[in-house]
């Protein structure tokens, strides 16, 4: 069986490592490109996008596609659309993991906004501020002069360094002590994110806590939520996703 799985997430890693071996199944991976030197998927990978619903959809045709695994991060949901759009035109199935929010505990200071311009907007003058974004929030926080940034990410185009904004390229610290540091070091006041849910870029969440720093985050795009059925199967629990993977065939 041929499986596409839509990567670039830890997830994605997960499951490819588990299923690999697996002779019941032939795998292709997918990476939408942006990261400039992405973890070896260690089975053969496409970069670049499919040109839509409909390019996807003939790429299930061309090379036999059973199944598509959408496993791409929550934000990403054009890719996610195209991918359900793409499994109803060319009659293969789909399994689509939503990765679980993050969710506000005790002593956390959380607050929502619905794009990176109105966050920016409301920062307070002279606040110094933790961006960890991606490419999408760099035009808002740039543009904003009344405010000094710390950006991190792995995406360099389109970042233009100023006496008040700086980027620093680098995956997101695993551990809180030393997002902490990070924090204390540049007098951070604010945090503002994605609240991209996962255990990848939590540290900064508990950082944060530890610090009392308040946390803005992106609303999360609302998900267009899908009954399962023999031809689409949907869940939250990644363990669920690989046991579904592993009996549906």
């Amino acid at each position: 069986m041929h499986l596409l799985i839509l990567a670039g997430t830890s997830e994605a890693r997960f499951i490819i490592g588990e299923l690999k071996d697996d002779v019941r199944f032939t795998i292709t991976a997918s990476l939408a490109g942006v990261t400039p030197s992405p973890i070896d998927l260690l089975v053969p990978t496409r970069k670049g996008g499919f040109g839509g619903a409909s390019g996807l959809a003939g790429y299930c045709a061309t090379h036999n596609v059973d199944a598509i695994i959408d496993l791409t991060h929550p934000y990403a949901t054009q890719m996610s659309q195209n991918a359900h759009a793409a499994a109803t035109m060319s009659g293969v199935k789909l399994i689509r993991y939503m990765r679980p929010a993050w969710q506000a505990g005790k002593g956390d200071h959380w607050r929502y906004f619905d794009s990176w311009t109105e966050m920016a907007q409301a920062l307070p003058a002279g606040a110094r501020v933790f961006l960890a974004g991606g490419s999408a929030a760099l035009p808002a926080f740039q543009d904003a002069d009344h405010i000094d940034v710390l950006a991190r990410g792995l995406k360099t185009e389109n970042v233009n360094k100023s006496h008040n904004f700086k980027f620093i390229e680098s995956l997101p610290n695993k551990m809180s002590e030393d997002e902490e540091a990070l924090f204390k070091a540049h007098a951070i006041t604010h945090i503002c994110a994605k609240n991209s849910g996962g255990n990848a870029s939590i540290a900064k969440l508990h950082a944060a806590r530890s610090l009392a720093l308040p946390v803005w985050l992106l609303t999360r795009p609302k998900a267009d939520m899908q009954d399962n059925t023999s031809d689409q199967f949907i869940s939250g629990d990644i363990a669920e996703i690989l046991r579904h993977i592993k009996h549906m065939f």
